[in-house]
């Protein structure tokens, strides 16, 4: 990557397969285990953010690859406007994805970028607030302010984020060149 993490943490909660033995392989990183049973998508993305000191933290799901190397500089760059406090990446579709599935992704991830913002409310409804923790970055201080995401949500926790970042005023950054 063309910008460097100063840290990386996984979380892994039951794996069956070789993340364990790959992510000790790397030096930089951390690696916290928990059950499957203590899972949720809300709860385990708050704790991994209390175990981390960036002022941005980057959330990766176990099957999002980066395109290029310039994801995570993509992905920060919006966070340098003083009111966007979120931004999440562009999700391509797998070389032999279903038509459907080609269609959904085209759908919730467009070739251009945008700002989600209050005044999108009457015009976008919902769609407003999304924003997918597949591939997302978060500004520390205003999620903390914010109180984070719901700690006891089995999914949505990203969008329940955006929509309490939204109507307090914060901007949601869609990087359609962050790509995974």
């Amino acid at each position: 990557q063309t910008v460097l993490p100063d840290e990386i943490l996984v979380i892994d909660s039951g794996s069956g397969d070789q993340t364990l033995r790959i992510a000790e392989s790397h030096p930089l990183v951390r690696i916290h285990t928990i059950s499957r049973k203590e899972f949720n998508h809300g709860g385990t993305r708050d704790l991994a953010f209390t175990m981390t000191k960036g002022d941005v933290v980057v959330f990766m799901t176990q099957d999002a690859i980066p395109a290029d190397n310039t994801l995570l500089e993509s992905l920060i760059v919006p966070l340098l406007k003083p009111k966007t406090i979120a931004s999440y990446a562009r999700q391509l579709p797998k070389p032999d994805a279903s038509p459907r599935e080609k269609l959904v992704r085209a759908f919730n991830y467009p070739e251009q970028s945008e700002l989600h913002t209050k005044a999108d409310i009457s015009t976008k409804g919902i769609k407003t607030y999304f924003l997918s923790d597949v591939c997302a970055a978060y500004r520390r201080k205003e999620y903390e302010e914010l109180g984070g995401f719901e700690k006891d949500i089995l999914s949505n926790e990203d969008m329940l984020y955006a929509a309490k970042a939204i109507q307090n005023g914060y901007n949601i950054a869609y990087v359609a060149n962050a790509e995974v």
